[in-house]
């Protein structure tokens, strides 16, 4: 067996070998939506006797970072079909990708796990968390009445006053992405087999300010119309745009129910309404961040106060990121370089993916027993200055 990337004329093949990893087949339209944005040269799989048995892949994006961004390899279509497990494939696969992605000089990566587990043992930390929200639609009464209207419009209209929006929220949001390229056009595709019984994606646009893709699935009870509205994102760039897309959302006719799946873990809805219980939020995990290129990634961020700290760092499966690191933040530029001196904090490279964002603090991740402090102090001026100010929020499943 070996590990090669593949031809363009081998995207099909590669993303039925994903269907058929997690049991499934996709359509010829499942196919072609992906094929869009897939890069055959960032595509690899294992090959046994010339058949695609184990893939993975990743896109090119830039991630918003507290203070700027990076570059960001988007890892995905990663799995290995039932007849090849326990085979050693997909250690072999996350082997090959970063060794390549740190040649090739990009200095983070990042995914969403169907099953965690796995992920942690390449080095990847719990970055981001995912809010599912459940709205009680007829109970939810925002405090002050918006003075700004949406207009009702086709996905495709709304592309453009979308594209500005995100653009606009994602430079100060850090876990959010960029959207080149075929990037919208696959975000807003719209396939009656992912629909689950509800209606066609519609968008709503608060001018240049705030906009919301979502669906609405009809039903009833006992005669009386019990629609339900599925919201697949909302971006805002101000706190009156906000107010106007979710009191548009919420005053949809007929509907009683809302539910919004990727919310960001700090959505403030239930401080906006009258009745915050008209609100019931769950927590997932959202994105597991890796970095590459531990200097280069700590280097590209800023910090929320000026801080030194030497970090003593463990990374088995990439180690050229393992040994003490000096790291400090004067207030307009970090420094990050290799060091003999004693080392304040002890932690692993899941450690540092997770709170690479900014969300997941090193103070929380010292309580759960993944960070040592080896100096006084320490570990409280690190967590303060690698802490953002907003939770990390990444709107989208790659």
């Amino acid at each position: 067996m070996e590990i090669t990337t593949i031809e363009s004329d081998e995207v099909p093949e590669f993303h039925q070998t994903l269907a058929r990893a997690f049991h499934g087949e996709w359509s010829r339209e499942a196919v072609e939506n992906a094929s869009r944005v897939t890069d055959a040269d960032r595509s690899l799989v294992v090959r046994d006797g010339g058949r695609m048995v184990a893939s993975t892949g990743s896109y090119a994006r830039r991630l918003t970072v507290p203070g700027g961004e990076v570059s960001l390899a988007a890892v995905t279509m990663v799995g290995v079909q039932a007849s090849h497990r326990r085979r050693g494939l997909l250690r072999s696969l996350m082997r090959h990708q970063l060794d390549a992605l740190h040649e090739a000089g990009e200095p983070v990566a990042a995914l969403w796990a169907a099953e965690t587990a796995i992920y942690t043992r390449f080095g990847y930390g719990l970055a981001t968390m995912a809010a599912k929200l459940e709205v009680h639609s007829r109970q939810a009464r925002l405090r002050s009445a918006p003075d700004r209207r949406a207009e009702l419009l086709t996905p495709a209209e709304a592309v453009p006053a979308m594209r500005g929006i995100h653009d606009a929220a994602r430079r100060g949001l850090p876990g959010m992405l960029d959207r080149p390229g075929a990037w919208w056009e696959w975000r807003i595709t719209d396939r009656q087999e992912d629909r689950e019984g509800a209606g066609v994606l519609r968008a709503a646009v608060v001018e240049d300010a705030a906009y919301a893709l979502y669906a609405v699935k009809d039903g009833w009870d006992r005669g009386r119309p019990a629609f339900e509205v599925f919201v697949r994102e909302l971006v805002a760039t101000g706190a009156e745009a906000r107010a106007a897309i979710w009191g548009y959302l919420l005053g949809l006719d007929l509907t009683h129910r809302l539910e919004y799946e990727l919310a960001a873990a700090d959505e403030p809805l239930p401080h906006m309404l009258t009745e915050a219980q008209a609100v019931q939020t769950q927590l997932s995990d959202g994105l597991w961040v890796r970095l590459v290129d531990v200097p280069a990634a700590l280097t590209r961020r800023a910090y929320a106060a000026p801080f030194e700290v030497v970090l003593d760092v463990a990374d088995e499966f990439c180690p050229w990121n393992a040994g003490r690191w000096a790291l400090a933040w004067d207030g307009t530029g970090a420094t990050c370089e290799r060091t003999s001196a004693p080392a304040d904090l002890e932690l692993g490279c899941e450690e540092l993916g997770a709170a690479y964002l900014g969300g997941t603090t090193l103070g929380r991740l010292a309580r759960a027993g993944r960070v040592r402090e080896l100096r006084a102090g320490a570990l409280d001026a690190a967590s303060r200055a690698f802490r953002g100010d907003r939770a990390p929020w990444c709107p989208e499943i790659f």
